[in-house]
């Protein structure tokens, strides 16, 4: 990864942990194999690697000749979502694509399946009560 960065070496061949926060400036080039393996954040994140700089960056995401319906839909979000800060955008369309989940059913998996809805929903106003003083929202000191 060091001698890719110094540009002692022009190619990079890596997994998807690619995608988590690394800042590859001299990257203008990204080719996926088998895109539909990804999940449209993931694919978003991944295409986010690249750019970061002043040339022109191009993302080449493949696909088996026969994607399914889910893999075209992704893989169509991710071209529509072209523009600079399109990860709002992304996150709703990939609620879309995959649904909002089912909080009380059978089917949950996660937090509230391990640990019970009673003591979700407790932590969890908890951490609203926690982010109120008297009663009023808290400003954030984000922006």
């Amino acid at each position: 990864m060091t001698d890719f960065q110094e540009k002692r070496t022009d190619v990079l061949v890596a997994t998807t942990i690619i995608e988590n926060g690394l800042d590859l400036s001299n990257v203008n080039t990204l080719i996926v194999a088998d895109s539909t393996r990804l999940g449209l954040s993931q694919a978003y994140q991944i295409r986010g690697r690249i750019g970061r700089s002043h040339q022109q960056a191009f993302a080449y995401f493949l696909y088996p000749k026969k994607p399914s319906a889910l893999a075209k839909e992704r893989l169509r979000a991710l071209k529509e979502a072209e523009t600079l800060g399109s990860g709002y955008q992304i996150a709703l369309r990939d609620l879309e694509i995959r649904g909002a989940g089912n909080i009380l059913g059978k089917e949950q998996s996660g937090s509230i399946n391990q640990v019970g809805l009673n003591l979700y929903s407790q932590i969890l106003s908890e951490a609203i009560l926690r982010q109120t003083q008297d009663g009023e929202p808290v400003e954030s000191s984000k922006k």
